[in-house]
């Protein structure tokens, strides 16, 4: 097992800088501030683009090419990219969101502790030889999932916003 780091990653500080970032002016049309709103998405960027680097490990590493995860696979993974998506969590929980997007901040803040939560289950129960926590696990694991499409658009929202994008449909 790998001693504890202590060096915070380069997300970790650019996340904590674009927080610290904010007040100012360049209002929007419906008055919301646009260097407090580009300062949040920055800073909350940051953690979106951790937890998803997150689960990519864990589709490649734990599931791989042979399209099957096994308790023993995931675990391992679990247990090793868990301090990164709790460390993201710490980094979520000190951005302070605008006022009318707690809701969106929430939702990415129960994202990562349902991810949490069923890694928790899967190395409790590979541990235990316990399978019925691996249900719990996959539960917890779909409704992080389903969490995902309501911030994406939240997000594009956001964009819009900012200028960064002109709307947010989904091109087929």
């Amino acid at each position: 097992m790998k001693p504890p780091r202590h060096k915070h990653p380069r997300w970790l500080a650019a996340a904590l800088v674009a927080a610290a970032l904010g007040g100012g002016c360049g209002d929007t049309d419906d008055g919301v501030d646009r260097v407090e709103l580009r300062a949040y998405r920055t800073a909350l960027e940051a953690v979106i683009v951790e937890v998803s680097a997150v689960e990519a490990e864990v589709t490649e590493r734990a599931v791989g090419s042979s399209n099957v995860a096994t308790a023993a696979n995931l675990e391992a993974v679990y247990r090793e990219v868990r301090p990164r998506l709790l460390e993201a969590l710490l980094v979520a929980d000190r951005i302070e969101p605008p006022g009318h997007l707690a809701d969106v901040h929430a939702a990415v803040r129960r994202l990562i502790v349902l991810r949490l939560d069923a890694y928790a289950l899967v190395m409790e129960g590979y541990a235990a030889g316990d399978e019925s926590l691996y249900q719990v696990a996959e539960e917890k694991l779909a409704a992080a999932n389903a969490l995902i499409p309501e911030i994406n658009l939240r997000l594009c929202e956001i964009d819009v916003a900012l200028g960064d994008r002109d709307d947010c449909r989904i091109l087929g």
